[in-house]
């Protein structure tokens, strides 16, 4: 009796493609102009406005807090 257990081969892994290489580098770069653009209009108001700074500091500690968990548990 035989224990060889059947030869499994991995699946190959697809290459990317270069237009779709170009195409998330140019959204991740979309996202963080944004995110940058939303901060320093963020930065201005509390600059502006010092009585906001503690509400916009606990609101972004709040989306920060939803976004980690979000990719806690994608990652499960």
């Amino acid at each position: 009796m035989s224990t060889a257990q059947p030869n499994r081969r991995r699946p190959a892994r697809r290459a990317w493609n270069p237009d779709l290489r170009a195409i998330w580098a140019l959204l991740i770069l979309v996202l963080v102009l944004v995110v940058l653009s939303f901060g320093a209009g963020l930065v201005y108001v509390t600059w502006r406005h010092p009585s906001l700074g503690t509400p916009l500091t606990v609101a972004l500690a709040g989306v920060t807090l939803l976004a980690t968990i979000a990719i806690a548990l994608t990652r499960r």
